[in-house]
């Protein structure tokens, strides 16, 4: 499991999935080449962290919160994740990282040897609690191997499921292209996004209307219907993160 060192001599945290990397965090194991979502991206951009707080400045409901100094429909959310609006990621992050942490809940009952204290925590999801009680279970009766273990994440805000920066970078373009055109096709948004039609070029000394004209033609009307079809599914995913992520649930998206 990552883990990362956010201050020398401070205790490890532990994360599922790679924690920004940046020059406090020198101590990772994440030293090689990251994934970046883009060429000459920050590197801490190739982690799910930076992009749940992307994400969350997208949220008009989590926006107000902050500009009421947290009261509204989120006051809850804002009460851990604070104003995401007042400084850089980086500033943020340090400061709310915790949030993201594995946390230790279980642990031997000292007057029961043998036993095992188990602490709920009241706000995450029943069935992540479920799962882990159940996987406890079988640990107790063989049945599950200790390193076979699916136990779900024990942090106070998991990560949902495992999208690439890519990805996610890609979707949250596109949202901010239709916020800035919004009457532009989905087409538009698409080639301004940088998807690629795989369009065939029709040769000037070809008739409009011979059969390899009309092929190009159709070949083409195809390419166009790919693009704006696929600038849809990525604009509904935005939707579903940005509206997911103003519940505590990040990257989370049902529909396509």
């Amino acid at each position: 499991m990552p883990k990362d060192w956010a201050h020398e001599g401070a205790e490890a945290l532990s994360f599922v999935t790679a924690p920004p990397n940046n020059a406090e965090i020198a101590y990772t194991r994440f030293k090689g080449q990251r994934n970046l979502p883009y060429k000459e991206a920050e590197p801490y951009k190739s982690s799910l962290y930076y992009w749940w707080w992307a994400f969350l400045r997208r949220n008009k409901q989590y926006k107000n919160t902050c500009n009421k100094f947290g009261a509204g429909k989120l006051a809850r959310l804002y009460q851990d994740f604070g104003n995401i609006f007042d400084g850089t990621f980086l500033d943020w992050w340090r400061d709310h990282q915790s949030l993201f942490a594995e946390q230790s809940c279980v642990g031997e009952d000292p007057d029961n040897l043998g036993q095992l204290m188990y602490q709920i925590d009241p706000y995450r999801p029943l069935h992540h609690i479920q799962e882990e009680v159940k996987a406890l279970h079988m640990r107790a009766q063989a049945i599950m191997p200790v390193g076979g273990s699916t136990v779900t994440s024990t942090a106070q805000y998991p990560i949902y499921t495992n999208v690439s920066a890519h990805t996610l970078h890609r979707v949250l373009k596109l949202w901010d292209l239709k916020q800035t055109h919004p009457t532009d096709s989905a087409y538009n948004l698409g080639i301004l996004a940088g998807l690629r039609p795989n369009l065939m070029p029709l040769s000037q000394y070809v008739a409009t209307r011979t059969s390899k004209a009309l092929e190009i033609e159709r070949h083409n009307k195809r390419a166009r219907i790919s693009i704006s079809n696929q600038t849809n599914r990525y604009l509904r995913t935005a939707e579903q993160y940005i509206e997911n992520v103003g519940h505590g649930e990040f990257p989370k998206a049902l529909r396509r």
